[in-house]
């Protein structure tokens, strides 16, 4: 009897012992999507779905988007993962904004140019000429802006339900041609030029120009069947379009840049752990300490293949760089005048930047 009773305990013992190891060999770190967010657990395993309009080869995916991701996995020691999906694979440029905001998507970059209506300042400052005169300079100066300028912020991004991580400005814009040399402004006269839209649109017909708004990957087609005369890009631009086996001359005044930059849906945002949220923000303070040498050197070595391949960028005297100088700052004036008056504070945010771009001149 004794030795039933000592055998009932034995085994009692030892299946309470199976369950309790049972229990606490379960593991609280697991593959979850976005939208589960970190919460209080900042080993979850993360993985998120970045989407752009670019495709693999162009510098703002070898030298900003993919070494921001490296780095972001590097710094959560592998937490962060991301389904990367390039050259509009989920979406069209115009349209990642909004598939942003509504979770389609948990990151993306997108021009600010393409949206004008939602939102104003950044495109004002990525369309008005005579702003950053390089890269590094407009880089670090909106970047400076994004942390400090809540109207730009909550007005450009929060409203649409993104954050800005970090921003890019692009080299000036430059004008490209097939078949005809541009040197003043008035050469511009009745000619068809891609644009990014918005206010970009409204400077080239102050020009006399034909502006039509067409996407990055329509520019080829458009130049080869003549739907327009002008491609408005910047030179690593031109490379990565394919349009340079098209174009013949090009032509280099102070008229505007691109601002886009790494976004995130908010609520995603607010999810992740704090671990993850530093992470990001570290990253993409050490990305744009290089971006702008990587796009120097790159445009000077384009242009040079440009012209050593038969192209001409014409070298403008003194006079005609007033005649741009001239037409440009007109343009911005009554720009801003008309624009005074209405809900947005364009001037404040304006005159915010240029404070910046002074620091980094």
């Amino acid at each position: 009897m004794k030795k039933n009773k000592f055998y009932l305990f034995t085994m009692f013992f030892a299946i309470l012992t199976l369950v309790l190891a049972g229990c606490g060999s379960s593991s609280s770190s697991g593959t979850s999507d976005s939208n589960a967010g970190g919460g209080t657990d900042s080993a979850e395993k993360i993985k998120l779905k970045f989407a752009t309009y670019f495709p693999g080869t162009s510098p703002i995916y070898t030298d900003f988007t993919e070494p921001w991701m490296n780095r972001v996995t590097e710094l959560t020691d592998g937490q962060v993962e991301f389904d990367y999906y390039p050259s509009e694979q989920l979406g069209k440029a115009g349209d990642l904004m909004t598939l942003t905001g509504d979770g389609v998507t948990d990151l993306s970059i997108y021009p600010a140019n393409y949206y004008p209506d939602t939102m104003p300042y950044s495109q004002m400052i990525a369309s008005l000429p005579n702003l950053s005169e390089n890269t590094d300079q407009g880089t670090k100066a909106f970047n400076d802006l994004l942390k400090e300028n809540t109207t730009l912020v909550e007005t450009d991004y929060l409203k649409n339900g993104v954050r800005p991580l970090v921003a890019q400005v692009s080299p000036n814009y430059e004008l490209w041609t097939t078949g005809k040399e541009l040197r003043v402004p008035s050469d511009l006269k009745g000619l068809k030029i891609k644009t990014p839209g918005g206010i970009a649109n409204k400077m080239y017909e102050y020009f006399g120009a034909v502006p039509v708004t067409i996407s990055h990957a329509e520019v080829y087609e458009a130049l080869d069947r003549g739907v327009i005369d002008v491609a408005s890009y910047y030179s690593m631009a031109v490379k990565n379009s394919g349009t340079d086996e098209l174009l013949r001359y090009a032509v280099f005044p102070h008229i505007g840049a691109v601002v886009q930059g790494i976004n995130i849906n908010e609520n995603v945002w607010q999810k992740l752990p704090e671990n993850i949220q530093q992470a990001m923000i570290q990253a993409g303070n050490e990305v744009i300490e290089r971006i702008g040498q990587v796009y120097e050197e790159e445009t000077q070595k384009f242009n040079e293949e440009f012209v050593a391949n038969g192209g001409t960028i014409a070298e403008l005297t003194e006079e005609e760089l007033q005649e741009w100088r001239n037409v440009t700052e007109e343009f911005t004036a009554k720009w801003l005048e008309e624009n005074a008056s209405g809900s947005y504070q364009y001037n404040e945010v304006l005159d915010a930047y240029k404070e910046k771009l002074a620091e980094y001149k």
